[in-house]
């Protein structure tokens, strides 16, 4: 799956941008729009299992993104 890949490195390069600048409001708002736009987020949402199980799993890396905190960053 070329999206849990993309999902996977996104979140690598964000924790290793929020150890050397720290954690800021909106983090990570960027990678997830930028997912959203590739993978058609809004087709997603409405077409079969499996396109819904797709926007289920940019749904849960932006919540991921919303709710990080430090703990989160060993």
């Amino acid at each position: 799956m070329r999206l849990a890949t993309d999902i996977n490195n996104n979140k690598k390069r964000l924790i290793a941008k929020a150890k050397k600048r720290g954690l800021y409001e909106n983090f990570g708002q960027t990678e997830v729009r930028k997912l959203k736009d590739k993978y058609g987020y809004n087709d997603l949402q409405y077409g079969d299992t499996e396109e819904r199980l797709l926007a289920s799993m940019l749904d849960h890396f932006d919540t991921w993104c919303m709710n990080v905190c430090d703990r989160d960053l060993n």
